[in-house]
């Protein structure tokens, strides 16, 4: 517990500026509920009978009182018998530096402008005086009127710290950091929170901080504030029909690939799943769940959903009345396929074409060949069990960009495709001269079912984004669904199986793996232990990416290039961080990945002097990327140019 002799030097020592002062009442059976403290502040009260609390602690109030407490605490005040008359005084104290080492350390550990405490004054009328002047010369809201409650502040701090070195059982407590913390996640949880905000917000220590939630929770701050997120999104994904990014957005994620990766991570089943199979019965959810179970219901009924598309707009309109058309749509094609067709092949097999099919081929680019031919019937292995393929799918529907590249790599094509988000461009640009008439079937996240409906397609490749539509998706054709994030060698060697061209899927990959183990040993020799860091600046904050990415494991495996130690210790795919915090990565060299999307983010991050103060920025050791090859479009048409970016930058191959 802190002395009246630490607190002296500390209050000695510090800028002090007067916020605000106010006066306020409650009436008999009113309360003040979860009001947080903007800012340190004194709590003193002129009459009334009431119940206060501090994060919990109880204070039984009887007309004179006074108490402190620190930015960040939550004041309730309940039990109001009489009328409570009663002041906050809100200031703002820093150490003004240089000081002591000795004081540095008491105002880490015991900051009393923090410290919360409570008591009832031996002599409260000079308190009160001082009080009822202070706020009186506030309103006045002149400058020389404020210079002078400053002066009165100084004049009440003194009066109370001697009534408070003679008040014996005073009740003197640390912050509650932990209990202020979990408030405020739970109540910004939406918003990009960082242990460094959480810590400056709490004017705690960031160790400290991890320190105390690892020893009442046995996890960390941001561990904890996962499962509040996780929780949030539980209940929206049982109680209401909103979308997986609209989900994602609302709690805390800017991007629903990470969100997904996040719930699969923590609860064990993608999103969608979750959706799906838990919505039998909501009290599946934990009872353990720290969000409440009621939410507002999202009408996807009496919604049209948008995507903005290259300044145009693709309807996502999900009334009634047109998932009737594309229902009827639906039946009319199986219907018309069970006619043309002399037997039905069953949603997990792909079927035989009919005899004009070969007509369509050459708007796809695929000349079936008797070689090709063949391979089939062949059985492909998915998240879903396994379809049969009876002969070569002529129209392929892609629900994932990276699928383009697969299947360029192979000299195919799709007849249509989603579109990344962040590319200006429907399809990958760095494809777009090898690819004629595909269509625009919406984006992973939102697939536009009626185009896929309308392009007929004789097979449709989806993963687990895609998981809620899965069913409607195999009443168009035979769906096969990949994992979102398995190794491209494996996504290559399935589709090499599809289109029949296993011999040039291997023969992709010996190449691949022949000319990044020559490379990994030039750069070696090059760079020695430099490390690398690939950085994608967003609005929310600065994203890393460890090797555990699939473009780290490009960089860091496949290259050999060296990790910071910062990097290595965390065991995501990828993590944010403040600005601020950005030298602390400590990399010799930066790929920075960049794109339309976020391009006012890093413009503004490229001004700071923070930004111009890291050394490899300093150095010219940072390099430009896209984030559409290095991110988006992991194929091996991409991840060769990503190899290629990375020979020209160190070892000027062009």
């Amino acid at each position: 517990m802190m002395t009246l002799q630490e607190h002296i030097p500390l209050w000695n020592h510090a800028a002090i500026r007067v916020l605000d002062v106010r006066r306020s009442i409650l009436r008999s059976g009113e309360s003040l509920q979860g009001f947080r403290l903007p800012a340190s502040a004194f709590l003193f009260t002129a009459a009334g009978d009431a119940k206060i609390l501090i994060d919990g602690m109880e204070h039984m109030v009887n007309r004179f009182y006074m108490c402190h407490a620190g930015k960040g605490a939550t004041i309730d005040i309940v039990q109001v018998n009489e009328k409570l008359d009663y002041y906050f005084i809100f200031y703002k104290a820093v150490l003004v530096l240089p000081a002591r080492k000795e004081l540095l350390n008491v105002y880490r550990d015991n900051n009393p402008f923090q410290m919360q405490y409570g008591f009832a004054p031996a002599y409260p009328l000079g308190l009160l005086t001082r009080v009822e002047q202070m706020y009186s010369h506030w309103r006045l809201d002149m400058q020389l009127e404020r210079f002078h409650v400053r002066a009165l502040f100084h004049q009440l701090v003194y009066d109370l710290m001697k009534q408070l070195h003679a008040a014996e059982g005073t009740a003197k407590t640390q912050p509650d950091y932990v209990s202020q913390t979990i408030r405020f996640m739970e109540e910004r949880y939406a918003e990009t929170i960082s242990l460094q905000e959480l810590a400056s917000t709490l004017h705690c220590n960031e160790r400290k901080l991890q320190r105390l939630f690892k020893a009442q929770l046995r996890i960390g701050p941001l561990e904890y504030l996962i499962q509040v997120r996780m929780d949030h999104a539980q209940t929206m994904l049982l109680n209401t029909n909103m979308p997986l990014k609209a989900i994602a957005e609302s709690v805390g994620y800017g991007d629903s690939y990470y969100f997904s990766r996040a719930f699969k991570k923590h609860i064990g089943v993608s999103p969608l799943y979750f959706r799906k199979h838990r919505r039998i019965s909501s009290s599946s959810m934990s009872q353990n769940s720290i969000v409440a179970a009621n939410s507002l219901s999202y009408d996807s009924d009496c919604d049209n959903h948008y995507q903005q598309l290259d300044g145009g707009v693709i309807r996502m309109n999900r009334s009634k009345r047109s998932i009737l058309a594309v229902s009827l749509m639906l039946s009319l094609i199986l219907l018309l396929s069970a006619c043309s067709t002399g037997n039905s092949t069953g949603n997990n097999t792909g079927g035989a074409s009919p005899a004009g099919a070969e007509s369509s081929a050459a708007s796809t680019n695929t000349n079936v060949s008797q070689t090709a031919q063949q391979a089939y019937p062949v059985v492909i292995k998915h998240m879903k069990g396994e379809t049969t393929l009876e002969q070569r799918p002529l129209k392929i529907a892609v629900l994932d960009t990276k699928f383009v590249d697969q299947l360029v790599t192979l000299e195919e094509q799709p007849a249509g495709s989603v579109k990344a988000a962040a590319d200006k461009t429907d399809f990958p640009a760095y494809l777009m001269d090898k690819l004629k008439d595909v269509k625009l079937l919406g984006t992973r996240d939102e697939p536009n079912l009626e185009a896929i409906t309308a392009m007929e397609p004789d097979l449709i490749i989806c993963t687990e984004f895609q998981e809620e539509v899965y069913e409607s998706l195999s009443k168009i054709a035979p769906t096969i669904m990949l994992e979102f994030n398995e190794d491209w060698r494996v996504t290559l060697d399935t589709f090499g199986k599809i289109v029949g061209k296993s011999e040039e899927a291997k023969a992709v990959l010996e190449a691949y793996n022949e000319k990044t183990e020559k490379l990994k040993v030039e750069l070696k020799a090059k760079l020695g232990d430099q490390t690398v860091a690939l950085a994608r600046p967003r609005d929310e904050g600065i994203r890393i990416h460890t090797p555990i990415h699939r473009t780290g494991a490009i960089l860091y495996n496949d290259l050999g290039l060296n990790a910071p130690e910062s990097v290595l210790k965390e065991k995501d795919t990828a993590y944010e961080i403040a600005l601020e915090a950005f030298p602390e990565v400590g990399a010799n060299h930066y790929f920075l990945v960049k794109d339309d999307m976020f391009k006012a983010a890093v413009d503004e991050i490229q001004k700071t002097e923070t930004w111009k103060n890291v050394e490899a920025v300093k150095n010219n050791q940072v390099y430009d990327v896209d984030s559409n090859i290095w991110i988006a479009y992991y194929g091996p048409i991409a991840i060769n140019m990503i190899v290629d970016r990375v020979a020209e930058i160190f070892l000027g191959k062009a």
